[in-house]
């Protein structure tokens, strides 16, 4: 039995050895302690760009360097690692701090130089500040909500209403296509010339991730699928996404395309592939995504 703990790991944002300590995010004792304790990590960003090195690796800061509770700031809790504390800070433009040689950069650029837990702990730190965000006012009464539970609850002011809105991650379903030994990719118009991926598209009310999977393969691609298999998933905080990995072989290669979603899909075998990539005529999407995962482990039978 495949253990799919440790094959998802593989994934980029997927690995961590943070323990997330969610009994003490109701605790504001043990939170004030460590927010003046000099060893907990602060991981400040701005614009949802997370502070960097030039050499793009992780630059934290400690509280004496960013003094969030005197700046009023409201940091979100985002576990322990190695007996420290580990805090995302949102930060605005007029939040002078310093940055030493560092920078703020974009994580989907820098992903790649940084170590894997590095990556898997600023994407979590991201979508948590995303989320944030996006929710200073209650969706269902439109008052405005606080902070609570450090970070990770979002409380409407609204006596009347006080709803209690918690994270949310937007599903999608990605899946590499087989028939008869060959694989499937396909690209959309607004790519790179010759980027070729896996089939992908967000999971909808009512649906299992299995059915996800053969409606996302039947809009875009015409193609009706028999077996669906669980591969791996992946954090993607792009901005708040888990995309959900799948082998599927379908019932039949006679492709139709969807023009509004597809611009062109072929079918591929293994050798064929591999050669046309060697020659630089298919680019495969980014290492850090898991379409390139579910690619390279089909090349490699």
């Amino acid at each position: 039995m495949r253990n799919h703990l440790a094959y998802s790991a593989l994934n980029y944002f997927g690995e961590s050895n943070l323990d997330r300590v969610h009994q003490h995010r109701k605790n504001p004792v043990w939170l004030d302690e460590q927010l003046s304790k000099p060893r907990t990590v602060l991981l400040p960003f701005r614009g949802l760009r997370p502070l960097l090195t030039q050499d793009r690796q992780l630059q934290p800061l400690s509280v004496r360097e960013l003094p969030v509770q005197e700046m009023d700031l409201t940091p979100i809790l985002l576990g322990e690692r190695n007996g420290q504390a580990y805090f995302a800070v949102d930060l605005l433009e007029e939040h002078d701090i310093p940055l030493g040689t560092g920078s703020f950069q974009d994580l989907r650029e820098v992903t790649l130089q940084l170590a894997r837990p590095d990556s898997s702990l600023l994407a979590y730190a991201k979508a948590m500040i995303h989320w944030n965000r996006q929710h200073h006012f209650c969706s269902v009464c439109g008052a405005p909500t606080l902070s609570k539970e450090a970070g990770h609850v979002r409380q409407c002011t609204n006596p009347a209403c006080h709803t209690s809105h918690f994270p949310r991650t937007d599903t999608a379903v990605i899946t590499m296509v087989t028939h008869q030994g060959r694989g499937l990719l396909a690209r959309q118009a607004s790519w790179p010339a010759g980027m070729y991926a896996s089939v992908a598209g967000f999971l909808e009310p009512g649906e299992t991730l299995e059915s996800a999977v053969a409606r996302e393969v039947q809009e875009e691609v015409g193609l009706p699928v028999h077996h669906v298999e669980y591969h791996s998933s992946q954090p993607w905080p792009f901005p708040a996404s888990i995309m959900v990995g799948f082998m599927a072989e379908a019932a039949s290669d006679a492709i139709k395309l969807d023009p509004a979603e597809i611009e062109d899909a072929h079918w591929f075998t293994r050798p064929e592939l591999q050669r046309l990539v060697d020659r630089g005529e298919i680019k495969l999407p980014p290492a850090l995504s898991i379409s390139y995962r579910l690619i390279t482990d089909w090349l490699k039978g």
